[in-house]
């Protein structure tokens, strides 16, 4: 049930979006904070950080930074996965990580469509679709760490307050 779900939210999304892309809508920044209590299930941590993505369809490149902070134990990974608030699901984009780094620190990184991972059971075939969902906050950013290898810290992806007006401001990205 949770899988159509989340299937008719990118569909009705793609849908909406196609319909509306305009030529100023081809830089798109989108952010995330990330905590250990957005995690499914939440983590209790101390470790906490903020992402920052810009998706330009020019350079079909995706930019990002995420600053991470307090981390206790080392990394073991960071991505984006496709899921709404709460849900857990695959990952579309996995992010550069030097293993074992603790405590304070960012990952950079520019993503392309060779990066990508298709996911056709949840809409994300192309790129495009990619963007899009990420755009519209049915993404999230997570990262991994050897205390816990199914999360330490995630953030839901959302359009920043000047984007709003652009992409739909969906659920996953209130509360």
């Amino acid at each position: 049930m949770k899988k159509i779900a989340m299937l008719c939210a990118i569909g009705a999304i793609l849908a909406l979006g196609a319909s509306g892309v305009q030529a100023q809508d081809q830089v798109v920044t989108v952010r995330a904070s990330l905590e250990g209590s957005q995690e499914n299930p939440g983590i209790l941590t101390g470790a906490f950080g903020s992402a920052v993505f810009t998706l330009n369809r020019t350079t079909q490149q995706i930019t990002y930074t995420v600053n991470i902070f307090n981390l206790p134990s080392g990394i073991t990974g960071a991505h984006i996965h496709v899921g709404p608030r709460g849900q857990n699901g695959p990952i579309i984009f996995p992010l550069s990580w030097i293993p074992n780094v603790s405590n304070d620190f960012a990952l950079t990184g520019t993503l392309t469509s060779n990066d990508l991972v298709l996911r056709q059971a949840v809409g994300i075939g192309s790129l495009e679709d990619a963007f899009w969902s990420i755009s519209a906050g049915v993404t999230y950013v997570n990262v991994h760490t050897q205390v816990n290898p199914g999360g330490e810290i995630r953030g839901q992806i959302c359009p920043s307050s000047a984007d709003a007006n652009i992409f739909i401001r969906v659920a996953t990205c209130v509360g």
